[in-house]
């Protein structure tokens, strides 16, 4: 089962410090064959993109280079052509960490080896070594970024050397303290203590997320609005969304 992220900013809860994700992909809205439905060969995968930039724009434009539709993933590369996938721009000053889904075709010749590289930052490694015919998780650090960074995951070979991808992300490290959250003329929410509904002091696209970082509901809300919440656990929360045009992320405990 896919993991539940956002496509845009997330917060997550580890070992007390709060690791804010400033990028997210899970291509949801990718409908082909391959991957994630078990399919790693054959005919998996048969619809492609066109070239470029301009063919996906979900979150904002991406460069692909022979990408083809997979099951709520993307596949790249064909028996005779390298496939590569770069980001849109991600804004990203400092370190951060790089995870991702992936796997290989499943075929006799095919390649294991997936480069990575990134445009204004670091990483920590080249490259990983991938499984055909299954995802596995990796997990790459960033150093260096220097505000616009894009990430680009290639096929090391010409022929033979197809993948798929799945839920990359990137989550940069710090401590969100409560007047971080106030520092907008506006609150994001009015009530950090809720019973049925959070109301919400801007208009905003809303995600809350779990204290394991899942998301569990999303939602437009308008300013003054009252979003019902009633079938969430009780327990802590995190909502985000923007507040004048700057992401915020504010605790909420649901009694």
């Amino acid at each position: 089962m896919k993991k539940l992220y956002s496509f845009f900013a997330t917060v997550m809860l580890a070992s007390g410090i709060f690791a804010q994700t400033v990028f997210s992909a899970t291509f949801d809205d990718v409908t082909g064959t391959g991957g994630n439905d078990g399919s790693w060969s054959g005919s998996a995968a048969g619809s492609g993109f066109s070239d470029g930039s301009t063919s996906y724009t979900t979150g904002g434009n991406w460069t692909f280079a022979k990408v083809y539709k997979g099951n709520g993933c993307l596949k790249a590369g064909t028996s005779s052509l390298k496939g590569s996938i770069t980001t849109p721009t991600i804004n990203l000053v400092g370190s951060a960490t790089l995870t991702f889904r992936a796997g290989a075709w499943d075929g006799n010749s095919e390649k294991t080896t997936l480069n990575i590289s990134a445009n204004g930052a670091t990483l920590s490694q080249a490259n990983v070594t991938i499984v055909k015919g299954a995802f596995s998780n990796y997990t790459v650090d960033i150093t260096g970024a220097t505000g616009a960074v894009t990430l680009t995951f290639e096929g090391s070979t010409a022929a033979n050397s197809r993948f798929f991808i799945d839920d990359i992300v990137v989550a940069n490290s710090g401590t969100l303290a409560v007047a971080d959250t106030k520092a907008s003329v506006k609150s994001l929410i009015k009530n950090t203590s809720v019973d049925h509904e959070i109301t919400f002091g801007a208009k905003s696209e809303v995600k809350i997320f779990n204290a394991n970082g899942q998301l569990v509901k999303s939602a437009s809300v308008a300013e003054n609005e009252a979003l019902n919440v009633s079938e969430l656990q009780k327990g802590m929360y995190f909502v985000t969304g923007t507040v004048n045009g700057k992401f915020v992320s504010e605790k909420v405990i649901k009694k």
